[in-house]
């Protein structure tokens, strides 16, 4: 059975974060597996897609998915968006208004973040692990949107399924690249005896609030501790795996 994830702030727009059943992939993949970069089936992944479509009611629409790279690229989806070219460019965001245009993001571990302003129409996802984060992928995002007239006071921002802090430990040059960047970064760390554990969502809802947006839910469920219901990089490599299957968020119009 899929299992679907939703934020009461996105009430009014189809949205969901996936978790990892209701799949046909199998093994390691087992069962949601949306990514083409992994080893698993064409077929199966291509059979996941139509199934999580189903669950959002879109399958008649499009849903497009950015060349995640863990870059601060982000990619604007219009009319005249020529959909073979922008699939090959790197980007971990992406913004559209248009009607019957879904975007989606993958993830297993990194925070996948979906955001609507309900009066201009604009939808937006987000791939953020540590790196485009500290990187600036929501800032540019953002700043985008405030190109192209937005009034993005007015988003409501929702956070999916992540890694959560107690399970995000860190060496000591990890924090020391954020500190580098802003002093003020070490307010997202929890140190405890000589360890170091990241607060990866609390650092992103930061960077919402640096443009003034407030309305933002995280639904605080760790992909590592629940191995039942999410994918988890840092899991796999934990148990010496192989490889990991990647779980969907996706938000449309």
């Amino acid at each position: 059975m899929l299992k679907l994830f939703k934020s009461k702030n996105l009430q009014s727009v189809k949205h969901g974060f996936f978790g990892r059943s209701g799949g046909v992939s199998t093994g390691i993949y087992s069962s949601l597996n949306l990514s083409e970069k992994t080893a698993d089936s064409a077929v199966n992944i291509c059979a996941n897609r139509a199934l999580v479509m189903g669950e959002l009611e879109i399958s008649n629409q499009k849903v497009f998915f950015p060349n995640q790279q863990h870059t601060n690229k982000s990619v604007f989806i219009d009319k005249e968006t020529d959909f073979d070219k922008i699939r090959h460019v790197p980007a971990d965001a992406v913004i559209t208004n248009i009607n019957g245009i879904g975007v989606g993001i993958l993830t297993a571990d990194c925070s996948p973040i979906l955001a609507y302003e309900s009066e201009s129409g604009f939808i937006l996802a987000i791939h953020a692990g540590w790196k485009g984060a500290l990187a600036g992928v929501c800032e540019n995002a953002l700043n985008t949107l405030k190109d192209l007239g937005v009034n993005i006071k007015k988003f409501s921002v929702a956070i999916g399924p992540t890694i959560s802090t107690k399970c995000y430990e860190v060496k000591i040059d990890f924090v020391e690249a954020f500190i580098k960047t802003d002093p003020y970064f070490e307010n997202f760390f929890i140190k405890k005896n000589d360890n170091y554990f990241f607060d990866l969502t609390l650092f992103i809802e930061s960077r919402f609030n640096l443009f003034g947006i407030y309305d933002i839910v995280n639904l605080d469920l760790c992909t590592y501790e629940n191995p039942e219901l999410f994918f988890s990089n840092r899991r796999a490599y934990h148990k010496s795996e192989r490889d990991f299957g990647r779980m969907a968020s996706i938000i449309s119009l």
